[in-house]
């Protein structure tokens, strides 16, 4: 990870302004801005941001006072400009970009080249972080125009940042020699004139360019080299991201030790700082490493906490959106209501106007009446316009909160689309199921991106143990009991060697029980499932049912196939009132034999023309009816089947059906 410098601007002192200035109002505003950069340069943003905040309000109070003088509107344009770094470090890019947009037209009106330059690479620095890349390559090729122009000792730090940036453009379009040419050009103006900051940005880059590429040795003395340089001059911030990938360094190299050292000491910066964004990526690699340690239990803990730093920030700002929208209803309830009023006093003043010769030749008291009346619907008509602009005003805040809320759903999305990576690597590949069921085939279509359904293979002792099993829910609560169910069958055979279908569950059961035992609440979540034990050398099965039955069809003669059920223990994995040891059923297999297991997703299905379940009957019709198929083909009937069966009808459950012919 890195991060992306915004060239700030220094205090813009003119002696002849700052003189029209009284001496005390003059030192509160250098005092506010001081404070302000001094909290920026050791990056605590929230503690800058207030009083870079505080400086543009004793501006605008200052305004009335000493009107268009030059020092006040510096100040303010001094604090604007940190105010955008600030908000787009932050991810508050709309507010950040309108801040940078003042910033930068101000100094196209006074013409100062070099202030220009360093506005247009913020601007062009927003522009590169939304993906406008075509909006940022303009405004980099301006800025360095005009950089060029002017004296090295001048404009040598900012055109190293520049190259650095133009460098970011070329990473994120995966041209790899491209960005290690402008990285390398940074690097080398920023160690000309000792820039240590930039030098160790420089390196960083270098460094995860480098691990992009595969160059793993290559990227790891570039990043420790820039670990050093930011310990030395105390860059928490930058500290935060170097951490983070030489974790990631230590991963790829399987030193998983070392990695998970490297991520620790990350998220502490991380948390020093108040870095969420940080905090939820550090999550993410903590929980990558401890998977490949097989530790599931710790890899589930960091995913949940990845998820919920992403639903803190979300649930605050979703909030916000909603009662946006509702003052937004209430404010156009109020317009309609204030447009009828206009409308009637406007017929009130007309007919008022039509009798006004009447009234002025009656008495010169009714023409004082209606003077005051007069008066009465011209404030009225004050007060209409005056909540039109307010309303104008809440629905530009609305359309900003909507775009928010997008950008954060758009979060909430990957962090789920990840926890599907995990799970999808806890699921047996096809390379392997076909290796050890050459003539089988998996219909597994999870409900959203992750799934409670899951699908189980492992071969102990020349025996393949196979299963589909269901847990309770589906979506990321599923997927999270799933993940320790998954842990539980595979501790059951690795750990305690056991290969008998009913003795595995049994054991299951007690691990899956014993791991939510250790939450402070109360938690009866489990599975259920279907579990076959297949010895190949001699056509027996094994086969155990947590709810989940067993269909075996064989040919019975006259070319008929009849359907043998196995019916399982009514009882799941997990907490159970009376729970009673599992069932072994041992199966003598006959050439032929086609054997099905499922969860309750595919039967459960609502569709047809009556929107009705699709149901266990009609499932058996489908199954019998598919016999003179090869397997592949009768997953590609099966999966077309339950399309057509739903329709336009929402999938109500995951599904998974497994088919082995023997």
């Amino acid at each position: 990870m890195k991060r992306v410098i915004i060239v700030f601007l220094y205090l813009l002192t003119g002696q002849n302004s700052f003189a029209q200035i009284k001496k005390a109002d003059s030192l509160l505003l250098v005092e506010k801005a001081e404070i302000g950069l001094n909290f920026y340069e050791t990056s605590q943003l929230d503690s800058a941001k207030i009083h870079f905040l505080e400086s543009i309000s004793i501006v605008k109070q200052f305004e009335k006072k000493y009107k268009g003088n030059a020092f006040l509107k510096e100040q303010q344009i001094n604090a604007m400009d940190y105010l955008s770094s600030i908000l787009y470090s932050q991810g508050n890019v709309l507010e950040a970009i309108s801040y940078a947009n003042i910033v930068l037209r101000y100094f196209e009106d006074i013409k100062d080249s070099f202030n220009l330059a360093l506005s247009l690479n913020n601007v062009a620095s927003i522009y590169q972080s939304q993906n406008m890349i075509e909006k940022a390559q303009e405004y980099f090729a301006r800025a360095l125009h005009i950089l060029t122009k002017l004296p090295p000792e001048q404009s040598d730090i900012y055109v190293g940042i520049i190259y650095n940036n133009i460098g970011l453009i070329f990473e994120r379009q995966e041209n790899y020699d491209s960005t290690l040419f402008y990285y390398h050009k940074s690097l080398d103006i920023r160690k000309k004139i000792n820039d240590k900051r930039g030098i160790s940005e420089s390196l960083n880059n270098i460094g995860n360019t480098l691990r992009k590429m595969n160059r793993i040795d290559e990227a790891l003395e570039n990043l420790l080299e820039a670990l050093k340089i930011k310990k030395e001059i105390k860059d928490a911030n930058g500290l935060t991201y170097t951490l983070n990938n030489i974790s990631i360094i230590y991963y790829l190299k399987g030193n998983m030790k070392k990695s998970q050292e490297y991520a620790l000491q990350s998220q502490e910066f991380a948390k020093k700082t108040g870095n969420l964004e940080a905090l939820a990526q550090i999550k993410k690699s903590l929980s990558k490493n401890f998977f490949e340690l097989k530790n599931y239990k710790e890899a589930f803990l960091h995913l949940k906490d990845f998820i919920i730093y992403n639903d803190s920030l979300n649930n605050i700002n979703n909030k916000k959106a909603l009662y946006k929208h509702q003052i937004q209803y209430e404010f156009d309830k109020k317009e309609a209501l204030a447009k009828a009023e206009h409308e009637k006093q406007l017929a009130i003043e007309k007919e008022a106007k039509a009798k006004q010769k009447i009234i002025i030749f009656a008495t010169a008291g009714g023409l004082g009446l209606v003077a005051i009346f007069l008066m009465i619907v011209f404030k009225r008509l004050q007060v209409t316009r005056r909540q039109k602009k307010v309303i104008e005003e809440q629905k530009t805040v609305v359309e900003k909160a909507h775009h928010e809320l997008e950008e954060k759903n758009k979060e909430i999305l990957d962090s789920i689309t990840y926890a599907k990576r995990i799970q999808s690597a806890i699921l047996p590949p096809q390379k392997l199921v076909k290796e050890y069921l050459q003539e089988s085939f998996i219909l597994y279509k999870p409900k959203d991106i992750v799934a409670g359904d899951f699908y189980w293979m492992e071969h102990k002792n020349g025996k393949i143990l196979f299963a589909a099993a269901d847990c309770t829910g589906h979506g990321v609560p599923g997927a999270m009991v799933s993940v320790i169910c998954n842990n539980g069958l595979n501790r059951s055979v690795r750990e305690h060697g056991l290969t008998e279908s009913g003795k595995i569950l049994d054991k299951t059961r007690e691990i899956v029980i014993q791991e939510f035992e250790k939450s402070d609440e109360e938690v009866k979540d489990g599975m259920d499932i279907s579990l076959c034990g297949l010895d190949l050398n001699n056509n027996t099965l094994t086969w155990s049912g947590a709810n989940n039955p067993l269909w075996i069809i064989r040919q019975a003669g006259n070319d008929e196939n009849e359907i043998i059920e196995y019916k399982a223990d009514k009882q799941p994995i997990g907490k159970y009132a009376e729970p009673k040891p599992f069932t072994t059923h041992h199966i003598q297999l006959e050439k032929g034999d086609t054997i099905y297991i499922f969860t309750d997703g595919y039967q459960d299905q609502f569709g047809g023309e009556k929107g009705k379940k699709f149901k266990a009957a009609k499932l058996r019709e489908l199954f019998l009816s598919i016999q003179a198929e090869s397997m592949e083909k009768q997953r590609e009937i099966i999966d077309q089947a339950f399309e057509t069966w739903k329709g336009t009808l929402e999938q109500v459950d995951d599904v998974c059906v497994i088919g082995v012919k023997i």
